[in-house]
């Protein structure tokens, strides 16, 4: 482990996304924020899961698919926002950069926004080409020239590559 860290830190800074040391305030914080989505979820998982298992004595596939909608939705809608803007609010995000410093640290941030550009081409092109070989049963060779797997894996790209430079961009805070 580096700098000491057990795993479940080295976890949390990874998904939390913090730079520079894990300390006591930050702890304290994603500590503070778990602990609030926990209270989020535990209705939203009771709640559902009974109203889907009286669902499911009238229609058990329904249920299914309602309990999944609604869990997908919930922590897309509720419990992602919240995680973004709470740590924001609590300064874990931010990327302090000395002035000197600050044209390495825009360079790397074209580097993570390219290569998150190129990360979701890839990806939603080669998943695209998966799920229509396995569900529609299209040719796979097909699918992999294919213009319209092309075209939409490229603006998919295009977008998650810039959402991720703009997220960067903003956290980077010139230090005092």
């Amino acid at each position: 482990m580096k700098n000491g860290e057990n795993l479940r830190d080295q976890f949390v800074k990874r998904f939390f996304n913090i730079s520079g040391d894990f300390d006591e305030y930050k702890r304290q914080e994603t500590n503070r924020i778990g602990t609030n989505v926990m209270m989020m979820c535990l209705p939203a998982i009771l709640i559902p899961s009974i109203v889907a298992g009286l669902w499911a004595t009238k229609s058990p596939e329904d249920a299914l698919l309602g309990l999944i909608f609604f869990n997908v939705i919930f922590v897309g809608v509720v419990i992602c926002p919240y995680l973004m803007v709470a740590s924001r609010r609590a300064h874990l995000t931010d990327n302090e950069v000395d002035v000197r410093d600050l044209p390495a640290a825009r360079r790397s941030v074209l580097k993570r926004t390219l290569g998150s550009g190129l990360y979701g081409f890839v990806f939603f092109y080669l998943m695209q080409v998966i799920l229509n070989f396995i569900f529609d049963h299209a040719s796979f060779v097909g699918g992999l020239t294919s213009s319209h797997n092309i075209k939409t894996a490229i603006l998919t790209g295009i977008i998650l590559g810039t959402i991720t430079g703009i997220t960067y961009w903003m956290r980077l805070k010139k230090q005092r």
